[in-house]
């Protein structure tokens, strides 16, 4: 009898520590992850909930056993995260900055489309939203390769939209520097100063721009005359300034990791901005991920962004792992006990024999 109670308080302790381990894994943690983001409330800004570098998982590179359920789990986590980033934001506006497949540019028809319907099933969205998508070296080609023109076209076909939209006073121009295109700039777009008029030119990138100088960025800059600008790319958060009168980058920093400040940046003083937004799937090779934020107030020339971090996948993976060897090692040990116990001889002393008088 005792040793059944024993047992079976080690199966309720066992069953306890797999329930929470799993409750805090795929639910508490993100939402604890919430409290750490910071948001501002305003009624005439636009905002821009920016998506860099989901690169959902494909089916050529990731062929081995149980790759299916590597996508799964990516696909999941994804879908998970962009669902509390977007409650949280309440976007006027969503910016995939590329990338958005990761082996988009070697697909088949057949492949694409399936890719596709994963896309808009992990970033389901309300219609009221405006959304923009962008294509990156994976989608199209165009890092290693060169670009595909036929998988560039299907991309398009995808995602129909004009490379220029609107929203209030907000301009977005998708500039695409794997095939050196940038839209037209609007002709009544600068006929003012832009400390007189009442639009923002943003500019939104896969590749980032300030830093690599040269006559196709020149011309973007010279043409579009942006007051900022949004890439991805590197998997990284970073900021950027040129400083116009001097042609020289002014300032270069990254954003710490885990920390969510609003940073914020004047659109009025001669300086074009660049933020580099992070990637958001834990599947790149990086320890921090994120969705960017970002408040354009064209009245007060005004930009305010943060970084919404997110959790690290891989510390729950390997809480999951811990967890498994843990049920391992105390199955061993009952298992090892019972037999032992079973292999215990008990011995009852024989009553002496009466000798018959």
């Amino acid at each position: 009898m005792l040793r059944r109670n024993r047992l079976k308080h080690r199966v309720i302790s066992i069953s306890i520590i797999v329930l929470a381990t799993i409750f805090y894994n795929e639910f508490l943690v993100y939402e604890v992850q919430k409290f750490k983001w910071v948001m501002r409330e305003c009624s005439e800004c636009v905002k821009i909930l920016l998506v860099a570098d989901p690169q959902i998982l494909g089916e050529k590179y990731e062929n081995y056993f149980g790759s299916w359920i590597a996508r799964w789990d990516s696909d999941r986590y994804l879908e998970k995260t962009f669902s509390r980033a977007l409650k949280f934001s309440e976007p006027d506006v969503i910016a995939f900055l590329g990338d958005l497949m990761d082996e988009g540019h070697i697909a088949n028809a057949e492949d694409f489309e399936r890719y596709k319907r994963r896309l808009d099933s992990i970033f389901s969205t309300p219609d009221n939203i405006m959304k923009i998508y962008f294509p990156g070296d994976n989608d199209i080609g165009g890092d290693e390769d060169s670009v595909s023109l036929n998988v560039h076209k299907r991309f398009n076909f995808a995602y129909t939209q004009p490379d220029t939209l609107v929203y209030k006073t907000v301009t977005f121009f998708k500039v695409n520097r794997l095939t050196r295109a940038m839209p037209d700039a609007p002709k009544d777009a600068f006929l003012n100063d832009y400390a007189e008029r009442n639009t923002t030119n943003v500019i939104l990138s896969h590749m980032p721009l300030l830093f690599t100088p040269g006559s196709f960025v020149q011309n973007v800059l010279k043409e579009l005359s942006p007051q900022i600008i949004f890439s991805a790319h590197d998997h990284k958060a970073m900021h950027i300034s040129l400083d116009t009168a001097t042609d020289q980058l002014s300032d270069v920093w990254v954003l710490p990791p885990y920390e969510t400040p609003l940073y914020q940046l004047r659109m009025d003083v001669g300086d074009i901005h660049e933020v580099q937004i992070p990637t958001c799937s834990y599947r790149m090779g990086m320890l921090h991920m994120g969705y960017g934020l970002a408040y354009i107030d064209t009245q007060e020339k005004t930009v305010e962004f943060t970084i919404l971090w997110l959790p690290n996948r891989f510390l729950q993976l390997y809480a999951y792992i811990f967890v498994v060897i843990l049920i391992i090692v105390l199955a061993i040990c009952i298992f090892v006990s019972g037999c032992c116990v079973k292999s215990y001889a008990t011995y009852n002393r024989i009553p002496s024999v009466l000798e018959l008088t």
